[in-house]
């Protein structure tokens, strides 16, 4: 039901888990859905996220939730709640719990260990050509603390340069090591795109995970817009530290 990033292994403090599109109660293609706005059943997205948290151990009543618009603004929360209007939270508040919603879109988790500094990031392709995980780094480092060469990421599942076709629109505002020539027409590596991005603000390479699962041709796993369209659910990543004591 839940990935767990091998990033967040052997961290005790660090919570991180991502939901696949298995194990919940909504009906058709929506299974494991965990969002609102899709058309689901709100009884049964409750139910969902009641299962997800659960089984991530996090407190739902200590978690952040955002209302993405595909744009590359992040904001630092300290509280609990709902954050409108943005595409990237961050924190270094222990025992909150920052969650990102996709099904084709990048989801990038960010984390400092010694500043205890923990960010997530909505990266679709509006958000990745608008450099919304440099934003996020940026961010934390101005204002928690942290500090690029000591940061990890974890780049999750998304669409994959193998489905992902795209128009002129996306591909022209793409580096060309980003764009791949397939007998479908030009597709779009967004994975590669943002792991380029986060390298140039300073994070080591070998501390960056690049999750090669790809969403839209991977049905047995993943939600996908692309490929379901309105009848596509939605995943959420959660990621937080755990209070001391």
């Amino acid at each position: 039901m839940i990935l767990h990033p091998v990033f967040a292994e052997g961290d005790e403090r660090l919570v991180c888990a991502l939901s696949t599109r298995l194990g919940g109660v909504s009906t058709g293609s929506f299974g494991m859905n965990l969002s609102f706005s899709v058309g689901d059943d709100p009884a049964a997205v409750e139910e969902n996220r009641r299962r997800f948290f659960a089984a991530a151990g996090v407190p739902p009543d200590r978690v952040v939730f955002q209302r993405q618009v595909h744009g590359a603004t992040v904001r630092h929360v300290q509280t609990p709640g709902v954050v409108d209007a943005t595409d990237g939270i961050y924190t270094a508040t222990p025992g909150l719990y920052l969650c990102v919603t996709v099904a084709d879109c990048v989801p990038v988790f960010l984390y400092d260990p010694e500043a205890g500094a923990v960010g997530v990031i909505h990266a679709g392709w509006r958000g990745t050509v608008a450099g919304i995980v440099a934003e996020g780094v940026a961010a934390m480092t101005r204002e928690l603390g942290a500090r690029p060469a000591r940061m990890k990421a974890y780049i999750g599942p998304s669409a994959g340069v193998c489905c992902y076709v795209v128009g002129d629109e996306v591909s022209s505002r793409l580096p060309a090591s980003c764009v791949v020539a397939t007998s479908g027409g030009l597709a779009a590596d967004l994975k590669r795109a943002n792991e380029e991005i986060l390298e140039g603000t300073g994070i080591p390479a070998r501390s960056i995970v690049v999750d090669q699962a790809c969403t839209i041709c991977g049905s047995a796993r993943y939600h996908s817009h692309r490929r379901d369209g309105a009848r596509s659910g939605r995943m959420m990543g959660v990621m937080g530290l755990r209070p001391v004591g």
